[in-house]
């Protein structure tokens, strides 16, 4: 089930550099769903790098540019809420009326946001000093570290990533390991709504080797 995604890095889904895999277990059985892929540091380095030069694009794109492409995320995630509620109903034994519901909730944000990005204005203050007026810009402020857990893996993943990027910032997000493969569908929903390669990368395994590097 694992075998289509993997890292994803620089805009594209690739094997850990260590080749290394994890089992995801049915909560519902208790068998192997499958093998995700583990993340090496050697993959976090590139997911880093990777993150750094997407920031470099992402926070010169136009507002309403990046406004369009998190719309098309919240349209193609209700295309696709059969498939995430099939995913979460495996990784988390949730019912698919309630996959099905966390999806429709994660499309709202990311609409939601895409809205929000065109209202980042900034502040004009009347300063102590004559002739003087203080001027407020809203920047991106780098990389975002979006760690998500597994009880709501989904909606939780989508008010880390939209409001990261609505904000011109580029994000790693780091799934549980219980629940890789609902947000690895989100990732690629990123992709296939032209997020461009290193805004958005996933890396996935050992939370403490992950987290340290």
């Amino acid at each position: 089930m694992y075998e289509k995604f993997g890292q994803f890095i620089d805009g594209k889904w690739q094997q850990s550099s260590g080749k290394k895999t994890y089992e995801v277990i049915n909560p519902a059985t208790e068998e192997i769903i499958g093998h995700a892929s583990k993340a090496s540091p050697a993959d976090v380095d590139k997911a880093l790098k990777s993150a750094e030069k997407g920031l470099e694009v992402w926070k010169k794109t136009p507002p309403w540019k990046r406004s369009s492409i998190i719309r098309n995320i919240a349209d193609l995630i209700r295309k696709k809420q059969d498939v995430l509620a099939k995913w979460m109903a495996l990784e988390v034994g949730k019912p698919l009326a309630e996959g099905k519901a966390e999806a429709g909730g994660s499309a709202d944000i990311f609409e939601w946001n895409s809205e929000e990005t065109k209202r980042i204005y900034g502040q004009t203050v009347e300063s102590r000093f004559e002739d003087t007026r203080v001027h407020v810009y809203y920047q991106p402020i780098g990389v975002v570290a979006a760690l998500t857990p597994w009880n709501f893996p989904l909606v939780l993943s989508a008010r880390k990533i939209s409001t990261a990027l609505a904000a011109g910032c580029s994000v790693i997000v780091k799934p549980d390991v219980i629940t890789p493969g609902t947000v690895m569908e989100l990732v690629d929903i990123c992709r296939e709504s032209g997020v461009p390669p290193g805004v958005v990368n996933l890396l996935s395994g050992d939370p403490p080797s992950i987290a340290s590097n």
